[in-house]
């Protein structure tokens, strides 16, 4: 398995399969670098069932995909922060459909967001609670013998050592998830501390050091002992970074992972946009608490010289959907719920494609 995520990398960082031939169809995307290790995937298999039908995708980061599918420079966009009404508002009007949508977001997948970190000292079994995590990225602990940490730690010996907080220099859906997550958890009267740096995609961390991209707070994290950072999952494993056990909800110390990201998907409502958010999983005691469902941004009407391209990219999406979710798990991502695939298959059907 660690074999095949290697060459998904290596397809995210040397570019785009080669050219296609006159009567195939070429598919451009670009956008969030959270789940690009399973759209490469998807797109790789999809490919070998219907080699005239390839598909580019880009992981340039959550708001240079939208900036890219605003301008119209990509048939589809890719955002684990979905998108505001003001990003909306941007959108051609060309872009609607006859409902008056201008864009159709469609979850294809769900992650947990993990914090990985880089101790010498501790391997594995370190637990932060939230009030833990919270002053870590708020710069109000910044030693990891902390009190705070030390006391969930009783059996680790936590080393005199500096904190160094990895973030995300670009424009990030992951960290428009997270910080959504950091604020909810403020708001609990229990933590006592209130996060005040703000939920966006791109915020002004305190005393932090910013990497490009989930792969490159990988990358810092491997280089900096003391680090700590917020990413993926799957490249967190695929970099074999230790990942904390964090306290949810619940004031249980939860390991990340697929089943645990499930429960935390559990039960959330579906808003007639299918902008689902779970920023403070509750309902279930055992569940991971940081999770977010991530987008690819379609227009509601599609025309001209990307008619031909929508067409292919519909039954892409629909693959993905269904044999495409088989995989999912495989690369560290968590496969949807029934009733979002429903939900997200009758908001293909919407699309409209017109010469």
């Amino acid at each position: 398995m660690k074999a095949v995520r290697l060459l998904l990398v290596a397809a995210i960082c040397f570019g785009p399969l080669a050219c296609s031939g006159g009567d195939d169809v070429t598919i451009q995307g670009a956008g969030a670098t959270f789940p690009a290790p399973l759209y490469k995937r998807w797109f790789l298999e999809f490919y070998k069932q219907d080699p005239a039908v390839r598909v580019n995708y880009t992981p340039i980061g959550s708001g240079a995909g939208i900036r890219q599918f605003t301008a119209g420079l990509i048939v589809f966009g890719a955002s684990d922060a979905g998108m505001s009404e003001k990003e909306i508002d941007k959108l051609p009007e060309e872009y609607a459909n006859r409902h008056g949508e201008r864009v159709k977001l469609l979850p294809l997948t769900a992650g947990s967001i993990v914090l990985s970190y880089n101790l010498p000292e501790v391997q594995e079994g370190l637990k932060l609670s939230r009030k833990a995590y919270l002053g870590i990225f708020l710069r109000e602990i910044t030693k990891w013998n902390d009190e705070e940490i030390a006391r969930h730690n009783k059996g680790i010996k936590l080393p005199d050592r500096d904190i160094t907080v990895v973030t995300r220099a670009d424009s990030s859906g992951t960290t428009y998830a997270f910080t959504n997550h950091l604020s909810a958890v403020g708001k609990d009267p229990r933590v006592g501390m209130e996060w005040k740096p703000g939920v966006d995609k791109s915020v002004k961390w305190p005393g932090s050091i910013a990497a490009q991209g989930n792969d490159g707070v990988a990358a810092l994290i491997q280089m900096t002992p003391g680090a700590i950072g917020y990413l993926e999952y799957g490249y967190a494993e695929l970099a074999e970074l230790p990942m904390a056990e964090l306290e949810n909800h619940h004031g249980k110390f939860v390991k990340p992972g697929q089943e645990t990201g499930r429960l935390a998907l559990e039960g959330a409502v579906i808003p007639k946009d299918l902008q689902i958010k779970v920023p403070d999983p509750s309902r279930n005691p055992h569940a991971y608490p940081i999770v977010t469902y991530t987008w690819v941004l379609c227009r509601g009407r599609y025309t001209g010289e990307m008619a031909r391209e929508a067409e292919a990219l519909k039954k892409v999406l629909l693959y993905s959907l269904a044999d495409g979710q088989k995989i999912s798990a495989d690369l560290g991502y968590i496969p949807l719920p029934k009733d979002v695939v429903k939900r997200t298959k009758e908001a293909i059907d919407q699309i409209e494609i017109s010469p």
